[in-house]
């Protein structure tokens, strides 16, 4: 099945939020790249904000943007599902070749979610010690 990565523990709002703007983003037909420039960043930015295995994430001040740029009515439909639980999770992965528009397999790679867990008390405990620093 190959290496089993795992990312530090999350909010499960923050993985419902990449979640939910790549789908938007398939939905429309835009590039990770195309979707950085109509906010006004940096090519990569949604390509680190989307891979599991990048520090980077959505913040609040996104939320705003994407509302303007996905053109949409309401924040809620950022979250279709409803706002998740306030609970920290931790993402199993593994790392699959991209498709190509043909469909067969690229060299580039992407992440594939295993598992999602929980994060108990003591990865809560831990992850709240290293954001002190």
């Amino acid at each position: 099945m190959g290496e089993i990565y795992q990312t530090k523990a999350i909010f499960r709002i923050e993985y419902e939020l990449i979640k939910n703007i790549k789908t938007f983003r398939d939905d429309r037909g835009w590039s990770q790249e195309f979707l950085s420039s109509k906010m006004g960043f940096a090519i990569n930015f949604v390509g680190k904000c989307e891979s599991l295995d990048q520090p980077e994430k959505y913040n609040l001040r996104h939320v705003g943007i994407f509302q303007k740029v996905l053109s949409l009515k309401s924040l809620d439909e950022l979250f279709p599902d409803g706002i998740p639980k306030d609970e920290q999770i931790v993402i199993r992965y593994k790392k699959v070749p991209k498709k190509k528009a043909d469909g067969t397999p690229s060299k580039l790679m992407e992440n594939e979610v295993v598992e999602i867990v929980v994060a108990d008390a003591d990865t809560k405990a831990e992850v709240n010690k290293h954001n002190k620093k």
